[in-house]
């Protein structure tokens, strides 16, 4: 162009002598981008699009008055890239593409891509000529989905707390929207308590703290009241936040949409609020931004309830388990691989990470009377598929002799094949010494003072047999044989019960 001050399109030689300088506007104006010019060597902007003024809100007139207008308006985490990379396309002499964000007169950010073409004359980058496109959807929605993706992977990992997952997620939408103040409020028996709000004046949200849900308490509770989004475009004359209005406005808050978390048993756990600082009425991308933000906080919270609660039923497993020294097991048919509770390492007397717990090594710890048996019980659960109750004994690495009662159940995987056998143990030990001892006296019982007992009721029956025998003595004899008779019965009982036992 031979001409470039102002936003003038006379004198270019590229013009076609047929093509008038208003067709030529209108052709610019048709176009959905900014077109524009600049000095390959100073980026000083000699020619900008009306278009720039739907797209960035700005006149071509202020962006061609300050020569530093289009670097001074990108957003600042992308301007030191943006300008580094095109200077060192354009030195390089090479069309380029890529993207950044610019901020927009009302403050609030577009994505663009920009698409440069360098001319040359006299073998030197001359001009840059392109047209910004503005991508933002787009890249709000790669953006988007990169930030689920991560926080879920936060979400995933055992050492992250809740409250770390729900600050990483606040602050990433927060970058992404830059006017939004988003706040998280955990919610029991029906009264709010803040959870995560990084960018709310504490004041505010210390204030709010612990306050019953109602049809007039803000946003948020008028959300968990109703169960269902609450839109309120303008704090001070909506008369949801009638009750609450004086002290949201006194901290520069003038709009709020909330939207409820509910879990699958219809209970609002939660609450998603987004403030503004002026008044502000959504549009349809943002009312889908909030339904897709309270999804994955629905995900995120009620993963985290539910390991809670298979982290507390593990532990009283686990509990339970070591109180009745029972240990669980499992075996992966197709892998090989046997998984232990804890307690049955301690059962066995072996060291978790020193000991690994396979078919082999099993076998080599059962007692050598009883690894046959254990061999045809595993092949007969195999082949019957029906779950069996064994009893075994075993020899601890120490050489102690430990019974084991055992429960083994066969899963099968398609056309019944057996893909895992699962099964407890309980160490019967005690349980077992004691029997063999109540044995012992059962037998001692029978056979050691039953007995003498026997012997002493034969002598009574010769003495009885004596015809000069008195009456006196003859009800003596009857009497010892009674109390015989009676304390037989009582030492058969003593001897059914220990053999029972």
């Amino acid at each position: 162009m031979e001409e470039r001050a102002g936003n003038t399109i006379e004198g270019s030689k590229e013009i076609s002598p047929t093509l008038s300088a208003d067709k030529y506007k209108a052709m610019l104006d048709a176009v959905d981008g900014i077109v524009w010019e600049a000095d390959a060597a100073t980026f000083e902007f000699t020619f900008v699009s009306d278009s720039v003024a739907r797209i960035l809100g700005y006149t071509p007139e202020e962006w061609l008055g300050s020569p530093h207008f289009w670097t001074e308006h990108i957003h600042p985490d992308d301007r030191e890239y943006a300008v580094r990379y095109c200077h060192y396309e354009t030195q390089l002499a090479r069309n380029h593409t890529f993207d950044y964000r610019m901020i927009k007169a009302d403050g609030s950010l577009v994505w663009i891509k920009d698409v440069v073409s360098v001319v040359i004359e006299e073998g030197s980058p001359r001009w840059l000529r392109g047209i910004m496109v503005d991508v933002t959807e787009t890249r709000l929605h790669t953006e988007l989905d990169r930030l689920e993706k991560e926080v879920l992977e936060l979400n995933a990992q055992k050492d992250s707390d809740t409250e770390t997952v729900l600050t990483f997620y606040v602050q990433g939408m927060e970058k992404l929207f830059p006017h939004m103040k988003c706040s998280v409020m955990r919610i029991s028996d029906g009264r709010g308590y803040s959870w995560v709000s990084p960018s709310l004046p504490e004041a505010y949200t210390t204030a709010i703290n612990d306050q019953p849900a109602g049809p007039y308490a803000g946003s948020c509770g008028a959300a968990v009241y109703t169960k269902s989004m609450v839109i309120v475009n303008d704090i001070e004359h909506d008369e949801i936040w009638k009750d609450y209005k004086d002290f949201a406005l006194s901290h520069g808050l003038r709009a709020c949409w909330s939207y409820p978390i509910i879990d699958s048993q219809d209970n609002v756990i939660a609450t998603f609020g987004i403030y503004y600082t002026t008044v502000m009425s959504p549009d349809i991308s943002e009312i889908s931004l909030i339904t897709r933000a309270a999804a994955i906080l629905k995900i995120i919270l009620e993963n985290r309830h539910y390991a809670q609660m298979v982290q507390e039923a593990n532990a009283l497993i686990a509990q339970g388990e070591s109180l009745a020294n029972l240990g669980t097991w499992q075996w992966d048919i197709d892998m090989n691989k046997i998984v232990w509770s804890d307690v049955l390492y301690h059962i066995y007397g072996v060291r978790k990470g020193e000991f690994v717990p396979t078919l082999e090594s099993l076998i080599g710890l059962i007692h050598p009377e009883d690894v046959e048996k254990v061999r045809q019980n595993i092949q007969r659960v195999l082949e019957s598929g029906q779950s069996m109750i064994s009893e075994d004994r075993i020899i601890c690495p120490d050489g102690e002799i430990r019974y084991m009662k055992t429960w083994t159940q066969l899963i099968t995987g398609e056309n019944d094949r057996p893909v895992k056998m699962i099964g407890a143990c309980l160490d019967i030990t005690k349980a077992k010494t004691t029997q063999e001892k109540m044995e012992k006296i059962a037998w001692m019982q029978s056979h050691v003072i039953r007995a003498p007992l026997a012997r002493l009721l034969g002598l009574v029956y010769l003495l009885q047999e004596e015809k000069e025998l008195s009456k006196e003595h003859q009800e003596l004899l009857n009497g010892i044989v009674s109390a015989s008779h009676e304390l037989d019965n009582v030492i058969r009982d003593i001897s059914d019960n220990s053999l029972s036992y």
